[in-house]
């Protein structure tokens, strides 16, 4: 924990981007948490005026499935920016590998997510890397777009322009993306059906929307039913998704043609919910704890906007939990019992009934089985470097935490697909399974 201002401390990182880190603010006064972005512009130099453009385009947005700007300021050598604290954390952490989630949770979430993109484009702003690990979800499992760095205005005073940048991540990008010059809105809407896919299958069913890759061609041609990730999917929602993916952009739905989509306007019935989403949204509307917009003149003073071209991409994969356990000793927390059952819920994460040292053994242990190098700085903080089977790098960390007569394994992902990363979570803990806590444990 360090101060950072006058009744905020720095809690701990959340984050990691391309040009810096991304860490906790918490006001132990008032409750309040607020994350933020910290580019060191000694190392990266040359990014200041991509950096000043994210925060000129995020500052004129205000929506409920947008994530919050607050403000920045410049602090020596370091450009912060002060956003919303994502307490529900990624949308991928609820994304069940080769598996999705219930039709009535995707569909819940896909609606907030063209909700928020209806508006982006209303102010004439494409986003152009939207996917689930850009997607956050606040203290009640609501969606909030975030990482604006590859954003772009294509449309000023009514006058609309082709974009040239290939920007994004290859299975999410548009085909067109690939060739020289594309409109901006169908791009985006491309990437809200390669979404929708993760979020019905678990799976992307592409590495990149190119015709040498033998999954994309299959798509092309109509010979995919037998196959997955589409074999997965109800009639239903996979007919909306052949109107979102067609290849050609002009022939692509609009967001008029999603939202009048028998599947988009479905009614699902609430039982189909499972029960620990639904215990997460009671019990984050229940919390003690005020997560809530910074009110102090160091946050909110700090709104210096400029505009310059350019492009970069922060992740903030934010979790409650985190705040949670940094600050057990608040007079104002739920007991220690309820942290702990919340924490146990994540599905990034796991607790063991082995001391830290032994639990880092098996870790190492593990991690070499899978063949992933691995990195240890401190005795509670292990990096883990792997390429997934996209032949892309995947990087995580895995914080070793003391919790009682227990160890408490936090896996966070730092860079490459967060369903990749999952699927090498679970290997780890079936590789674990014998110390595995696997009761629920009391604390006094």
């Amino acid at each position: 924990m360090t101060e950072f201002v006058e009744g905020w401390s720095i809690e701990q990182t959340l984050g990691e981007g391309s040009y810096g880190e991304v860490k906790l603010l918490f006001n132990r006064n008032t409750g309040s948490a607020v994350a933020m972005k910290m580019i060191d512009l000694d190392k990266h130099p040359n990014v200041s005026a991509v950096v000043r453009k994210e925060v000129c385009i995020h500052h004129s947005l205000s929506h409920e499935n947008i994530i919050d700007y607050y403000g920045q300021r410049q602090d020596q050598n370091f450009m912060l920016i002060f956003i919303e604290y994502a307490s529900g954390g990624e949308l991928f952490d609820r994304i069940e590998p080769d598996v999705g989630m219930p039709q009535s949770e995707a569909q819940r979430y896909f609606r907030q997510l063209i909700s928020g993109v209806e508006y982006l484009h209303s102010k004439g702003i494409v986003h152009r890397d939207l996917k689930p690990e850009n997607l956050l979800l606040d203290g009640s499992g609501n969606l909030k777009i975030s990482d604006f760095g590859m954003a772009t205005y294509f449309r000023i005073d009514n006058r609309v322009r082709k974009l040239t940048n290939q920007c994004g991540t290859l299975p999410y990008i548009a085909p067109e993306v690939l060739e020289k010059s594309y409109d901006a809105e169908p791009a985006d809407i491309w990437s809200c059906g390669i979404t929708l896919v993760a979020l019905l299958a678990g799976e992307l069913p592409w590495d990149k929307p190119t015709c040498n890759c033998a999954e994309y061609a299959s798509w092309k041609s109509n010979r995919y039913m037998q196959i997955t990730p589409w074999s997965k999917i109800d009639t239903l929602a996979l007919s909306l998704i052949r109107k979102i993916l067609v290849p050609s952009a002009s022939r692509r739905y609009k967001i008029d043609d999603i939202k009048s989509h028998r599947w988009y306007r479905q009614t699902f019935s609430p039982s189909s919910m499972p029960s620990d989403v639904i215990d997460g949204v009671l019990e984050s509307r229940s919390s003690k704890l005020c997560y809530s917009q910074p009110e102090d003149r160091e946050l909110r003073d700090a709104s210096d906007v400029f505009l310059n071209a350019g492009q970069v991409s922060f992740s903030q994969p934010t979790q409650i939990d985190d705040l949670l356990l940094a600050t057990q000793f608040l007079p104002s927390q739920s007991s220690s019992t309820n942290c702990f059952q919340k924490l146990v819920k994540r599905m990034t994460r796991m607790l063991v009934n082995t001391d830290i040292e032994h639990s880092v053994m098996r870790l190492k242990v593990a991690v070499e089985k899978f063949g992933y190098t691995w990195k240890s700085f401190t005795n509670n903080v292990i990096t883990v470097h792997t390429i997934d089977r996209r032949k892309s790098s995947l990087t995580f960390k895995i914080n070793i935490l003391l919790m009682e007569n227990n160890t408490l394994l936090d896996f966070r992902l730092s860079k490459g697909c967060g369903l990749e990363f999952k699927k090498c979570f679970i290997c780890i803990k079936q590789e674990l399974t014998d110390i595995v806590n696997k009761e629920p444990v009391i604390l006094d």
